[in-house]
């Protein structure tokens, strides 16, 4: 609790939205969260510490000022292609780029590779936080970078790194990670919601006076959510989340907000001692270890973004003499399944009632996507029937409560892109206009309803 004092001016506000109110209470009104509201002390004076700061007023600019070529020069381009997808273009000066990510998966090696591209544009600051200098040197050697305009520092006050940035300037700073970084003038530990949320404010500030690229690393809950106040995400311009793909070695890549670009796309890469590396196909990634011989297994190719994925989807069906068979899945979600298997049921007559259901997809990957349901549903009836569909081939679609299967928008690329990769057979929906230079060597098969699958492939 804050003593108050003459020089202070105390009230209460929000740590998710800010809101203020003139006591406490139990839950904010504006976002409905509980527990959220602290006494928080705002202190007199410029907040950016005057001392350091002498701007003098803005100017009022004509939209019909600016041209082109201004616009152009706050561009950073930097020639990684897997990176440039997930940003949806370029790095812009001024703007503020935070990297969140789970320990361990790789974000402070990808922001010293990225440091080291952006250094062709002027003199890199990079903030050491999370660990020493020398464990950042070492990082550095590992990763064969030696580069002059890349400077290292260790202090994480904040005033300290403001007066850096108006005494150097220079074209970027990568802060490792900003749960580090403390302001003396706010109260809380280094990482706490007070200090998470000013110290990114002032840094906005000056970054966007001066000009200057901040990239910032920051942790995730277990959830997977960014750590710390939600207000933060909003407060910086381009998120982007490095996960981990599969048990190996592949990262990805996913812008979850940008300013200045879309954030339909994803990049895709592998990791290993010397860093990140681009994947230039990520459609064959998945099924590099695939085993056509069995039955209860099929491809199901998901698009996400402009990329698309083939996923491995393996159906275990057994009879159960268990009062209360058990309906298990791995990577899709569970009520997924029980609505494919009560189509069954209703529509093509078929009932897995008094048996075991266990879906699983490969390489503890996940599947959000509904087209896959018609894979699924082929991996059941595979594993019943205990028939399997032979080698390079797929399925797609989505089933809808009727028994209906219908294709995704984008079925003729994925078509296509199944043929690249070898399919020679595709199992997809009802069509309601033909495919356009389908490839001859690919078998189509097509189905209105899932009552009509049965008969026709499991005789």
């Amino acid at each position: 609790m804050v003593r108050k004092n003459s020089n202070s001016n105390l009230n209460f506000q929000c740590t998710e939205c800010e809101k203020q109110y003139p006591k406490w209470q139990g839950q904010c009104n504006t976002c409905n969260q509980w527990d959220t509201i602290s006494e928080r002390e705002h202190k007199s004076g410029n907040y950016l510490n005057s001392e350091y700061l002498n701007f003098e007023n803005s100017e009022l600019i004509q939209l019909s000022e600016i041209n082109d070529k201004d616009i152009d020069k706050d561009s950073y381009k930097i020639d990684w292609p897997e990176l440039n997808r997930a940003m949806g273009g370029d790095f812009i000066s001024g703007s503020i780029v935070l990297l969140a990510g789970m320990p361990g998966v790789g974000k402070s090696t990808l922001l010293m590779q990225l440091s080291s591209k952006l250094s062709e544009y002027g003199d890199v600051i990079y903030l050491c936080g999370e660990e020493s200098i020398k464990q950042v040197t070492k990082k550095f050697g590992r990763l064969n970078i030696q580069n002059s305009k890349i400077n290292l520092y260790e202090g994480m006050n904040l005033n300290d790194i403001i007066k850096m940035l108006i005494e150097i300037k220079p074209s970027s700073i990568f802060i490792d990670s900003i749960q580090s970084v403390y302001d003396p003038d706010t109260q809380g530990a280094p990482g706490s919601i007070n200090q998470i949320i000013n110290s990114t404010k002032k840094l906005i500030i000056i970054c966007k006076k001066l000009n200057i690229l901040c990239l910032m690393s920051g942790h995730v809950t277990k959830t997977g959510d960014v750590a710390g106040p939600r207000i933060l995400e909003h407060m910086v311009d381009v998120v982007l989340q490095l996960e981990y793909l599969n048990n190996r070695q592949e990262r990805i890549l996913s812008p979850i907000k940008n300013r200045f670009g879309p954030t339909f796309d994803i990049g895709l890469f592998t990791m290993n001692s010397e860093g990140f590396e681009d994947v230039t196909d990520p459609a064959s990634l998945m099924i590099d270890e695939y085993n056509p011989s069995g039955v209860g297994s099929i491809l199901v190719p998901v698009p996400n973004g402009q990329r698309l994925f083939f996923y491995e989807i393996q159906s275990l069906i057994a009879k159960s003499y268990s009062n209360y068979p058990k309906k298990i899945a791995e990577g899709i979600d569970n009520n997924r399944l029980l609505i494919i298997t009560s189509v069954l049921n209703k529509i093509a007559k078929i009932s897995v009632d008094n048996h075991d259901v266990i879906i699983n997809v490969m390489k503890g990957q996940s599947i959000k996507n509904v087209s896959s349901d018609f894979g699924i549903c082929l991996t059941i009836l595979s594993s019943l029937y205990n028939i399997g569909f032979g080698e390079n081939t797929m399925a797609i679609g989505e089933i809808a409560l009727t028994g209906e299967i219908r294709n995704p928008p984008d079925i003729e690329r994925i078509l296509h892109e199944g043929v690249r990769l070898g399919m020679k057979k595709a199992y997809i929906g009802r069509l309601k206009n033909p495919i356009k230079n389908l490839p001859k060597e690919l078998e189509l098969i097509s189905f209105n309803n899932i009552n009509t699958v049965s008969a026709s492939l499991f005789k």
